[in-house]
């Protein structure tokens, strides 16, 4: 549909046009909402990385007070809707100042994939033996090179599942992006919403072919970086 040469939205019967990719890619309305998608999915997958191995490292090798209840507290966003946690955190991003703005974007999707990054990651450190790392640490090395030299390399495969799940749920997300985003910050499901609502041209199937593309670049590169580290 997205390569049909008329108005309506149906599969091309003869000649196929590549017109609705050009329109697409020519409004500074569809790349700047691809744009914001990028920069906030990029965001969230650093913060759900960064927040989930550091939890899961918290809750798998220090014994404290409260680590169970921490461990169940990571998972609250699974169990709430996310309307209900996008109309509780707007006030709080107005009050802050944020609406809009990709930080407030890319947190707000950190709370749906923190708890599956965090299971990934928990899961593998229960597995990985930390007499590995007690041992790098007995020949000579400091803590943080033990488990960047032995803990890292294997749970390696965990981080790499967590951060494309973390790209995928973010370049999806559409219920934040409305409640938080604004005309002039938009992601890319946000912007094509009232495009289907209001019209019913071949241009949302090119919207949607780009999206599609976009997610499988963004798991390509995520796992390249990933694998180089």
């Amino acid at each position: 549909m997205s390569f049909a040469p008329g108005e309506l939205l149906e599969p091309p019967t003869g000649e196929w046009s590549v017109r609705w990719y050009r329109e697409f890619f020519g409004s500074v309305k569809w790349t700047r909402a691809l744009r914001t998608s990028a920069e906030v999915a990029a965001l969230s997958v650093a913060g759900a990385l960064v927040g989930g191995l550091g939890l899961a490292v918290a809750v798998t090798r220090f014994h404290f007070r409260g680590r169970y209840i921490l461990s169940s507290a990571v998972l609250l966003p699974m169990f709430v809707p996310a309307v209900v946690l996008a109309m509780g955190l707007l006030p709080l991003v107005m009050l802050a100042g944020l609406q809009g703005r990709a930080y407030s974007l890319a947190a707000a999707h950190c709370l749906v994939s923190l708890p599956v990054v965090f299971l990934l990651l928990r899961n593998a450190l229960a597995q990985a033996d930390p007499e590995l790392e007690r041992a790098a640490r007995g020949l000579g090395a400091r803590p943080w090179t033990a488990f960047r030299r032995v803990t890292l390399p294997l749970i390696a495969p965990a981080i790499l599942a967590g951060a494309v799940i973390a790209f995928i749920l973010s370049v999806n997300e559409f219920t934040f992006a409305v409640f938080l985003g604004t005309p002039g910050a938009r992601t890319l499901p946000a912007a094509l919403w009232p495009e289907a609502r209001d019209k019913d041209t071949p241009l949302l199937a090119a919207a949607s072919c780009v999206t599609v593309l976009f997610t499988l670049a963004g798991m390509w590169v995520t796992a390249h970086l990933l694998r180089r580290l």
